[in-house]
This record gives C-alpha cells, structure tokens and sequence, in this order.
C-alpha cells in the first residue's frame, strides 16, 4: 500500500472556521477522535531483530510483509488504540468521590495488550522527480489493524517502548480523500509511573500538553493506492490530490514537504 499527501498547517484559532470550510467541501460533519499512539523503535543492531511468531505470519501475511522491511532497517513503529475523552483522569475522578484510598481500589487500569489496536508503519517517502521533485508527498505504508497483544509482539521482536502521545483528530473524506486536522499532546509525567513504561491511566486531559508550542493543527490530505507499482494507479491519485490543492489554493497551502521530516529510520 502506498500513501500520497499533501500537508499544512492551520492556527488553532482559525480551526473551527476550517471545520467549517471542510464541512461544506466535503458535505459531511467531521468524525472527531482521540488516539493513543505509543511509539517504538527498533533494534540499533541489526543482528539483535528476532523473528516473528510462524502464527501470526500465517494469520496475517501482511506481518511477513512489515519484517521484510525491518530486516533491511531498523524504524520507528506507531501503535494505535482508539481512547474516550471519558478515560481520561479516571484517577482524579475517583478520588474526588471516594478519597485517595478508595480511589486505589475503584480507577480502571488500561492494559493495551488486551486492547485490539493497530500497527502502522512507514517507510521514508520517495525522492520523487529530480527535475522539480514530486508534486504529492509518497511512501510505502503497512497498516496491521484489530491486533491484540501488539505490545507483546513488538517486545518479542526486541523492539523498544519509547514514548506515548495522544492525537486529537477531526477527519473528513470525500471520494478517495481523507483530510485529517491533527494535533499532538504530551502526558505530563506522572508521580507514579515511570516514563519507560506505558501508562495503565491516564491523566485529565485538561493536563495534557500539546508537543507544538503554538498549539497549531497539522491538515493532511491523504489517498492511499493498493497497487503503488502501478504508475496508472498513482497518477490517479495523485490527481486527485492536484485537484483538492487547487481547489484549496488562497485558503490551504496544501505542499509536498520535505521528505526527511517523515522519516521514521532509527539513526544509529
């Protein structure tokens, strides 16, 4: 699967006038979401990636796909699990009604394992053409959805927990594309927690810290082509995102962006 996009950035006191714009281009209302992403990162020696468990190569081919490309480079991999705004300082919450002792007893704990989420990984996008460069942004993409026990898996694999953000994303589509209004929020350490480990509570989301200092949203326009081979393919989709730049063109500066600022290779 190959991925085309194209990305800008809106302020965050402009976003609810985009939603707007969006709303009515692509005339549905935004699905909005929240998203765990807990990012891990490969082995720095090659000779130290362990294999994959035959069972899961022979349940999902696409997991024979994702070690051959980890064999030839170690990456950063995004786990994704879907959150309620409601999971968010169940902590607080329950001492609040039941004091810190009764809150010990009664707050949830959030064990990702049991959990199904989804793996995505990405290579780093093409070069595109010399003369002038590619007007889309493209890369090779593997998505392993409805996974439980992809923490474990990755373990297994002598892959390395590495830090956790939550996404808050409005998203919309229209035909083949998906636009995504992102922004990113850090965790505030926690008392009890360490931060090598993945957090089993989560804090108020009040608490939560976005990781751009202007607190802006990043706006993607995205289209995913099955066969990335096929030029046909890509060109189609490439054209339609041509068509939504134009179309955006005085209100989103729609750009291919420099492709190393994607790049999820772990430097050795």
């Amino acid at each position: 699967m190959h991925e085309l996009f194209l990305s800008t950035q809106v302020a965050n006191e402009d976003l609810q006038r985009a939603l707007r714009i969006l709303q009515g281009y692509c005339g549905m209302k935004p699905v909005t979401f929240l998203r765990r992403r807990l990012i891990w990162e490969g082995p720095r020696t090659r000779s130290m990636l362990k294999g994959i468990d035959p069972g899961l190569l022979k349940r999902q081919p696409l997991w024979k796909f994702l070690f051959d490309q980890l064999v030839r480079q170690s990456y950063v991999i995004a786990l994704l699990y879907d959150v309620d705004r409601d999971q968010f300082g169940q902590s607080e919450k329950a001492a609040d009604e039941h004091g810190e002792d009764g809150a010990k007893k009664d707050e949830p704990v959030i064990d990702c394992d049991q959990l199904p989420g989804s793996l995505r990984w990405t290579d780093l996008p093409d070069p595109g053409i010399p003369a002038g460069g590619r007007p889309v942004n493209s890369r090779l993409l593997i998505t392993i959805d409805n996974e439980k026990g992809l923490c474990t898996i990755l373990k297994s694999m002598n892959h390395r927990f590495t830090q956790e953000m939550i996404q808050e994303c409005h998203r919309f589509v229209l035909g083949n594309v998906v636009f995504d209004f992102s922004r990113y929020l850090q965790l505030p350490p926690s008392d009890t927690e360490p931060i090598a480990r993945i957090r089993t509570r989560l804090p108020a989301y009040e608490s939560l810290i976005p990781f751009d200092s202007e607190n802006k949203w990043i706006l993607t326009a995205s289209a995913l082509v099955s066969n990335g081979s096929n030029p046909d393919y890509k060109q189609k989709g490439i054209d339609e995102l041509m068509t939504v730049r134009t179309d955006f063109e005085g209100c989103f500066d729609f750009q291919a962006l420099d492709r190393h600022i994607f790049d999820t290779r772990v430097k050795f």
